[in-house]
């Protein structure tokens, strides 16, 4: 995961050196981005049928491997091309390793939104990573060198990965898979709104900012680090095991409502000061977000957390892809600020939907997975 977190907010970085390197126009750079997500919600259509076929640790394995070509691919600054093919591979790679890691970490047990919310730390901590060492290897020894980091680490797990407890349970002979529960796709939806909504802070949030206090380019996206400093302060807190078990579907309102608070405080700051304290809350509050949501989701389909997890992998690259797309086409019509508009729309909807989202129903012990590190 913390090699995963690198590579997505480096794909993200490296526009700026694809679009001077290679001399190609702004929107030309920032495909990268948009391929990435399309691997994302390839892989969660491919990658419960590619699992049932080679088993989860092998598959795992050919993601962690697809995951270190990618890197080599996106770190060849020549052409577009190899760039863009890295970046969809990364997509599929990045896509069916958190099939993997959701279904083996998460679903029904007193740990699975725990062990979910550690491994997303990791996520964090690379996304933190990512950005800084590509910048220190731009300014020594080119960028492209800094896509290469994590790839001793990938190459080791696919050396050393363990089994998964994971298994969808098969139908009978000649029947259909048994279609995912009503609960099931009410978190899915919510999970949609709720990335929908991050990843509308992670690329627009700053630019509110700019709108709102006049503050530079520069100077805002130095602000926008207190949503990271709140994703990773919240990440740590709750990675200890606070609020997992019954308590898990009580905290996740909870981290929901603060996000939606911090996205009201950004959206009225007009000193940074207030921005910088949206930007916080708004990191703290999605921190928790995704993993429990995640664990949520996959303990109301007990019986397929392979399936269950795949498609929330294609909500995700579906989000990530869709949302900020679409608060930009509003942005540039109309001005971020009222863009800004949508994400209050999505985290309220998010919401709405989490409300009527029941608790998961006890388990028989023979038929919960067992929640071990994968």
């Amino acid at each position: 995961m913390a090699a995963e977190g690198y590579l997505i907010y480096a794909v993200g970085f490296i526009t700026p050196y694809v679009r001077a390197d290679l001399s190609v126009p702004a929107w030309v750079a920032a495909l990268p981005n948009s391929m990435m997500a399309i691997g994302m919600v390839s892989a969660g259509l491919l990658a419960g049928r590619i699992t049932a076929r080679l088993g989860p640790r092998l598959a795992a394995r050919v993601w962690a491997s697809l995951m270190a070509a990618s890197a080599v691919l996106l770190a060849i600054p020549v052409s577009i091309v190899p760039i863009l093919i890295g970046a969809l591979a990364f997509g599929i790679s990045a896509g069916g390793m958190l099939v993997h890691v959701n279904s083996a970490l998460g679903g029904p047990g007193s740990r699975g939104g725990t062990l979910l919310m550690r491994a997303n730390m990791w996520s964090v901590v690379g996304a933190v990573a990512g950005p800084l060492v590509l910048s220190a290897a731009a300014t020594s020894v080119g960028w492209a060198f800094g896509l290469l980091v994590p790839i001793p680490a990938l190459l080791l797990l696919v050396v050393t990965l363990p089994a998964s407890p994971a298994r969808d349970r098969p139908a009978a002979t000649g029947d259909r898979p048994v279609a995912l529960p009503r609960p099931y796709w009410l978190t899915w939806t919510f999970l949609v709104l709720e990335i929908g909504a991050e990843f509308s802070f992670v690329v627009w949030g700053s630019q509110v900012v700019v709108a709102r206090t006049g503050l530079t380019n520069a100077e805002a996206t130095g602000l926008a680090s207190l949503y990271v400093a709140g994703m990773i302060l919240g990440r740590l807190a709750l990675s200890s095991g606070f609020g997992s078990g019954p308590r898990s579907l009580a905290l996740l309102r909870g981290c929901a409502s603060l996000a939606a608070v911090g996205a009201v405080i950004l959206w009225l700051g007009t000193v940074p000061l207030t921005s910088g304290i949206g930007l916080f809350v708004g990191g703290l509050g999605i921190s928790g977000i995704y993993p429990l949501g995640a664990s949520l989701a996959l303990a109301h389909a007990p019986d397929a957390p392979i399936r269950a997890s795949a498609r929330l992998t294609a909500a995700s690259g579906g989000a990530i892809f869709t949302a900020p797309l679409v608060l930009g086409l509003v942005a540039q019509a109309a001005g971020v600020v009222v863009g800004w508009l949508l994400v209050f729309a999505m985290l309220g909807l998010g919401l709405m939907v989490l409300l009527r989202i029941p608790p998961p129903a006890g388990l028989p012990s023979e038929l919960a997975p067992v929640a071990t590190p994968a």
